[in-house]
Parts: C-alpha cells; structure tokens; sequence
C-alpha cells in the first residue's frame, strides 16, 4: 500500500512540474518586443497587431497604396483572435527588407495550437517602411499590383 501511495505521489509531483514548465514557456512566449520605430520589423508588429485589434484602417497605413488593399479585405480574411507574433528573422538591403515572422493561435495548452511562418516583404519609401507583396492575411490583394 506505501508503495502505491508513493508512486501515485511520484506521478502527481510530475504532473505539477510538467505543467508548470508548460506555464513558464507560454509566458515567456507573451513578451512583446520593442523595436525602433522605423525599423522593417516595428512596421510588422504594428500591422500585426491592427490586423488583430481589427482596427483596418491602422493597418492599410502599414500596406504599399499600390496593393489597392481595403477594409474589405481584411473583413473577408480569417485569423485566429489570439494570434501572436515573433520575429524570425529580418534581412534589409537598401531600400528594401523582408521581415519572416512566426505566428501562431495559441488556445488552450495542448489544444488547438497552430504555428507557421509568413514573410513580409517591404519596401521603404518617404513615408516609412510599407509591406508590400503578398501580405498575410489578406493574400487576394496581391493579384491588384
């Protein structure tokens, strides 16, 4: 009988340090990056976080006038309301940069979880930086260039 109880105590310990290294890795992922305004990379947070706060019209400012992208658009796309963003990786040359970025839908612990990666291309003109191509979530505007 103690040695039930000590292996029912072993495995219930386990499960409390499982779950909580689980909580750590999600809070950690929560931390929201600071990046200088005018960067490539501070131009894709911010048109990351207007497509999810859909607030569409701050997030038209952050797209090249030239994708004729409007509100639309973006009412006909679908994203998962907890979305979250991290930079993976940012290359800039010249007048130009692509920012590759990892976004996922972070539910409930071990559920509908999904994580994938998308590239944001940009070109800098008077105005800033402005993500041009294919822009995640509204791919369909591409076709307009």
């Amino acid at each position: 009988m103690k040695q039930v109880s000590n292996v029912v105590l072993a495995v219930i310990t386990g499960l409390i340090v499982i779950v909580a290294i689980l909580a750590a890795i999600f809070a950690n992922r929560d931390q929201t990056a600071r990046w200088a305004p005018d960067s490539p990379e501070a131009t894709v947070q911010s048109y990351v976080q207007a497509v999810v706060d859909q607030n569409y019209p701050a997030a038209l400012r952050h797209l090249d006038p030239a994708l004729m992208c409007n509100v639309s658009h973006f009412e006909q796309s679908y994203y998962p309301q907890d979305t979250a963003i991290s930079l993976f990786e940012a290359n800039v040359t010249d007048d130009r940069a692509t920012v590759s970025v990892e976004i996922g839908s972070y539910g409930e612990p071990f559920f509908d979880t999904f994580v994938h990666q998308e590239q944001f291309e940009l070109i800098q003109t008077d105005a800033g930086w402005l993500i041009t191509g294919s822009p995640w979530p509204v791919y369909i505007c591409a076709g307009m260039l």
